[in-house]
């Protein structure tokens, strides 16, 4: 077990050894890390493995672990990384890039070494003696070339490449994708000037704010509206009914009403009012009996005496009982209802004892009933009898035919008051107060602050009033039209220096456009860098509606490089899309001591050129950004063309700029509502 241990010490102290000779330059890279493939308990094949990694400087690690008594090495087998060649030319140049196939990034940290054969068979090598993995070739015959490269450590050899050297610039955008770094792979220190404003430009004047800065707001005006309220049926409603004559409310339909107030306008005995019937009354004439039940031998009968015309009753009476008759006394018997009235008579025709007839047969009537004479006759009773009594009896009347004489003479009187239907209309007194429905309509806005409204812009003071004229507000100058109306368009310039804007508020505060630093070429080492703010600032920007341009600090030291740099912009810009043009940024790096900052005016000229063209080739309109002196001393601006759009920075309170310009930055110490700090702003024509 000691022998193995002492092994696998042995193995780390080799493999230690092996990552320090590898890795002479202090970056260990991702690339150099092999593939695990196995893992041996021999002892022999451990030491083995040892020796081969300690003789291959790109390997960075092996796996010990010991385990009781048994001692496993992982043994790493060579992995070459694939390696491809890259080439673009701008003007007789070459550059060739050695790149990482896997994450198509330039190998840095070794010094990779490079065969070219030019159009005339002339094969030249070349070192990458900085391990920037980029070979920069000047001077070359134009022409098509061939590369080839020699397999170094664990990068295998790529394929040959064959490409063509151009031999004139052309303006077109070459492929950097491979060559764009971020912050955290730089030192920042040595490449990006901690700047904000053009130094150039003059001292930036805070002008003392002639306006109250108020937030920018939007508040409905609302206007009461009064409409007369209307009722289901379609009336104007007023607080008060009509009183009629007994002070009572009135409505459309009358149920009943005093006789006095019928109204028949078309003749039909209806009343118009209330509908009752006013046909003249009738004068009964009781002339007819009725015969309502039939009088029997022992009960009386009922009788009406009823109205011809309309068979009204107009009294009753009583028919007396009919009493019994027995023609035939031998039997005893009624000859109407049968009733056994007596016993039989004897032969010698003598009655018996209760015999109910006389000695000489005849049944005489007594009291109020009548009775029979002897002769058979019928005699009535002493009352009701022959004709109708003259008096009306009800006695012995239906409880239908009492209330229908009930409601004849109820509808035949007249009302006390007039009676309403009360879920009929209402009839409103039209001289009392008319009711209302209240509403508020919104008859227009308060604004305060900053307000675009239909495509103009304005600034509106704490009471809502428009500012007119020139005012300053949060220390800019402004000029505004008697109407309101902001002359020129404005908008700020940011970059990393800026940070969590709020661009929603950069909206509201009246800023109409924004041009953002995409990147910067390094002073330094001339690294292509993207800013590390880009993507939020546009992302933003664009999402609260603002106009987008971009901008790229520039330390090209050759057109080619120009080239480069407007090839960055443009792919940023169709990553992210813009609306406003690409700008160069040409002025001092770190206080003079840029790689750029040497150019002479006719170098820094062409410079210039060759990055607008490259822009205005790619279909995007281009843009010069220097300060006003620096127009002047340091570019010849009367050869560029009248496509290139011209910013200036000139901090005044008027443009001192005598040439043309689109763009005035006219401050460094701007404020805005939205961005923390001072903040560039631009006066726009654009």
């Amino acid at each position: 077990m000691n022998g193995k241990r002492v092994g696998a010490m042995l193995l780390s102290g080799l493999l230690i050894v092996s990552m320090l000779g590898g890795c002479a330059s202090g970056q260990i890279t991702e690339d150099m890390i092999p593939a695990v493939t196995d893992l041996r308990a021999d002892e022999t094949a451990a030491e083995a493995s040892a020796i081969g990694l300690a003789m291959n400087k790109s390997y960075v690690a092996e796996l010990t672990r010991l385990d009781g008594d048994n001692t496993q090495v992982a043994v790493v087998d060579e992995k070459e990384v694939p390696v491809v060649l890259k080439a673009t030319s701008v003007d007789k140049d070459l550059k060739v890039k050695i790149v990482n196939e896997r994450n198509g990034k330039v190998i840095t940290g070794t010094a990779f070494e490079v065969s070219v054969t030019d159009s005339a068979k002339k094969t030249s090598s070349y070192t990458d003696s900085d391990k920037d993995g980029i070979i920069y070739i000047k001077s070359m015959t134009p022409g098509k070339c061939t590369i080839s490269m020699k397999a170094s450590g664990s990068y295998a050899a790529p394929a040959d490449i064959t490409t063509e050297v151009k031999a004139n610039i052309d303006y077109k955008v070459v492929d950097i994708t491979d060559e764009i770094k971020s912050e955290s792979e730089i030192n920042v220190a040595k490449e990006d000037s901690n700047t904000n404003g053009n130094a150039d430009a003059g001292t930036a004047q805070v002008l003392t704010d002639t306006v109250e800065y108020v937030e920018s707001s939007k508040t409905e005006v609302k206007e009461e509206v009064k409409t007369q309220k209307k009722d289901a049926w379609g009336q104007l409603v007023y607080s008060k009914l009509q009183k009629d004559d007994f002070g009572n409310d009135m409505y459309a339909k009358i149920i009943s009403e005093p006789s006095a107030y019928h109204k028949d306008g078309n003749g039909d005995n209806k009343c118009d009012r209330c509908g009752a019937d006013l046909t003249p009354a009738h004068t009964h004439v009781y002339d007819q009996q009725v015969v309502t039940k039939e009088a029997t031998c022992t009960e009386p009968g009922t009788y009406e005496m009823r109205c011809a015309a309309d068979n009204a009753v107009g009294s009753t009476g009583e028919i007396p009982a009919l009493g019994h008759v027995d023609t035939n006394p031998a039997d005893g018997i009624c000859d109407r209802c049968k009733t056994q009235l007596s016993q039989p008579s004897t032969p010698d025709g003598e009655g018996g004892e209760n015999s109910g007839s006389s000695g000489d047969g005849a049944d005489t009537g007594t009291g109020e009933t009548g009775g029979n004479t002897g002769d058979g006759t019928t005699t009535g009773g002493t009352e009701n009898q022959g004709s109708a009594p003259a008096e009306q009896n009800l006695e012995g009347t239906s409880s239908a035919d009492v209330l229908t004489v009930g409601m004849r003479v109820l509808k035949a009187a007249s009302s006390e008051v007039i009676v309403y239907d009360t879920t009929s209309a209402p009839v409103y007194d039209t001289s009392s107060e008319p009711v209302y429905d209240i509403t508020y309509e919104v008859t227009g806005y308060k604004y305060t602050g900053w307000q675009t409204i239909d495509g103009a812009t304005y600034y509106f003071d704490k009471d809502g009033n428009k500012v007119t004229g020139s005012q300053v507000i949060q220390g800019i100058q402004y000029n505004f039209s008697d109407e309101g109306v902001r002359s020129g368009t404005i908008g700020i310039d940011v970059s990393k220096y800026q940070r969590n804007i709020n661009w929603q508020k950069v909206k509201n505060a009246g800023i109409n456009f924004v041009i953002i630093r995409c990147g910067y070429r390094g002073y330094g080492s001339g690294v292509l860098v993207q800013d590390p703010m880009f993507a939020s600032h546009i992302t933003g920007a664009k999402a609260a509606g603002l106009r987008v341009g971009i901008y790229f600090f520039s330390q090209a030291i050759s057109e080619a490089e120009a080239v480069e740099e407007a090839s960055m912009a443009v792919k940023l810009a169709n990553q992210y899309g813009i609306n406003m043009p690409i700008a160069i940024d040409s002025e001092y790096a770190a206080g003079g001591a840029g790689r750029a900052d040497g150019l002479s005016k006719s170098e820094r000229t062409k410079i210039t050129i060759a990055f607008c063209n490259t822009v205005a080739n790619a279909g995007y309109k281009p843009m010069v950004y220097a300060s006003k002196n620096w127009f002047s001393e340091h570019l010849s601006v009367s050869q560029f063309p009248s496509s290139y759009r011209i910013w200036v920075a000139h901090y005044a309170a008027t443009c001192g700029y005598t040439g043309r310009y689109d763009i005035w930055q006219n401050t460094s110490k701007g404020s805005v509502d939205g961005v923390s700090g001072n903040v560039d702003m631009n006066i726009s024509s654009i």
